[in-house]
């Protein structure tokens, strides 16, 4: 954060999340049924009639991209919140890293809520209360309130107190004449058409909600989504997957390599581990080099056990495109906030800071 920002009130609350009710759907038959005609018409030519996908949607085409994913609960959807939903339809898949069209022209809020109404209405009931129980869908801004604003006159007088620091983000919230700024993984609340600022979590004392704990989650869930798993080193379960563990990670890292030690119980216990470069020192760091040679070698995943084991003699030049993947996962983690490795994060965005050994670590991802 800009060292301008720093005269802002910090406040830090910590706010246990609700769960959705069992069988509880934020929709209605009404609306899934407006959404089934719009789908159909904007949405199938890419998604299937019943939001199906094609069957090689996994596979890169020949320009390099993958197809247009299932959103009958198959694939990712449901790792996003409601709000994300409706931006992505909104804006378009840019910022998650894919070529969806914008449909703000052709679609309007009610519109949007209804096309994601029908689709939900495929997930079935152990995804959804997944997806229900990760988000708190109640308490999330409408379309409508959603700014998208070129000058974005609120912030004019914060601007002028951070300089050139980069405004990621202006959402309207549900609280008349408050305002939420994003700027990196901060956030900043503006009061009064901009003239108060405060810095730090806005809570819902009634629900419990830690509305900008959602916002923080929702925005490092599309910041992981737009890495594909060929982007990855991943180390598949044991079986079923239960859960799923994104890790920045560096082999340089004693921590890294202290819970890359123990990935094998993660495994057994069902859980998915996606691997993340993160230089600790960028590009003049001690695993710079080492990440990018993992990151080329034909068996990474073997590359990656031989590079936080120390054995270096069997791992290939740093010079393939694949690469550059080291340099987009530094430039990520710092978009996220990662300030240390190995840095964690659960399906729903959630950071859990540092190492945990897999006794602590494997109950706290399954529970």
């Amino acid at each position: 954060m800009n060292s301008r920002l720093y005269w802002f009130l910090a406040l830090t609350l910590t706010v246990t999340f609700s769960h959705a009710a069992e069988g509880d759907r934020w929709y209605s038959s009404e609306q899934v049924q407006s959404g089934a005609a719009l789908f159909r018409e904007n949405c199938a030519a890419c998604h299937g009639q019943n939001a199906e996908a094609t069957a090689n949607w996994k596979q890169r085409d020949a320009n390099g991209n993958f197809p247009p994913p299932p959103l009958n609960g198959s694939a990712h959807a449901w790792h996003h919140d409601l709000d994300l939903l409706r931006r992505t339809v909104r804006e378009g898949g840019k910022s998650l890293g894919g070529l969806m069209p914008a449909f703000e022209e052709r679609l309007d809020a009610e519109g949007i809520d209804s096309v994601i109404a029908f689709f939900q209405s495929k997930w079935p009931d152990d995804i959804y209360q997944k997806w229900a129980g990760n988000f708190a869908t109640s308490d999330l801004p409408s379309l409508s309130d959603i700014v998208v604003a070129v000058n974005r006159p609120v912030t004019k007088l914060l601007e002028q107190r951070i300089g050139n620091t980069k405004i990621d983000d202006v959402s309207k919230t549900k609280i008349d004449d408050v305002w939420r700024v994003q700027i990196g993984n901060s956030y900043v609340y503006l009061l009064e058409g901009g003239k108060y600022a405060l810095m730090g979590d806005l809570v819902n004392l009634e629900t419990g909600y830690n509305l900008t704990e959602i916002a923080r989650r929702s925005s490092v869930v599309a910041a992981l989504s737009a890495f594909s798993d060929e982007d990855l080193v991943i180390f598949e379960p044991e079986g079923e997957t239960r859960a799923t563990l994104d890790v920045f990670t560096d082999t340089s890292c004693p921590y890294c390599q202290k819970l890359h030690s123990e990935i094998g119980e993660l495994q057994a216990a069902g859980i998915r581990v996606r691997y993340l470069p993160y230089p600790r020192g960028g590009a003049t760091g001690p695993g710079y080099q080492t990440l990018k040679s993992v990151w080329c070698a034909q068996d990474r995943n073997q590359a990656m056990t031989d590079a936080k084991n120390s054995r270096f003699d069997d791992l290939p030049a740093a010079d393939c495109d694949r690469s550059a993947t080291v340099d987009r996962g530094y430039r990520v983690g710092n978009r996220v906030g990662i300030s240390g490795t190995p840095a964690l994060f659960t399906s729903n965005g959630e950071k859990i800071e540092g190492y945990r050994p897999y006794q602590e670590l494997i109950p706290f991802l399954l529970q």
